[in-house]
């Protein structure tokens, strides 16, 4: 009785997390993105369509992505600045 009252409750919030995960970044992220990104190029856009998801999921992906290469040239960036060099190899700063 009591382990079927836990399943019950982890079965409860495992249902509601999922549907704010969903709710948060499929729908919010991803379609609201591309669904901003495409309302310029196309007046009648379907807010629920495959293509704007895949459009937002790329926006993501390509932000991602370049916030990671932004990151390793601010990197780099510090090393010079304190006056070290970079050693592009072995991605180490050598002071």
């Amino acid at each position: 009785m009591a382990l079927d009252a836990v399943g019950d409750l982890l079965e409860v919030v495992g249902r509601f997390l999922f549907r704010t995960l969903n709710e948060v970044l499929i729908e919010f992220l991803c379609k609201g993105t591309g669904y901003l990104i495409c309302k310029p190029f196309k007046s009648n856009v379907d807010p629920d369509g495959f293509s704007v998801f895949s459009v937002g999921f790329l926006f993501w992906l390509c932000a991602v992505i370049l916030g990671f290469h932004v990151y390793e040239f601010i990197q780099i960036d510090k090393c010079l600045d304190a006056g070290g060099s970079f050693d592009y190899s072995n991605n180490r700063c050598i002071e």
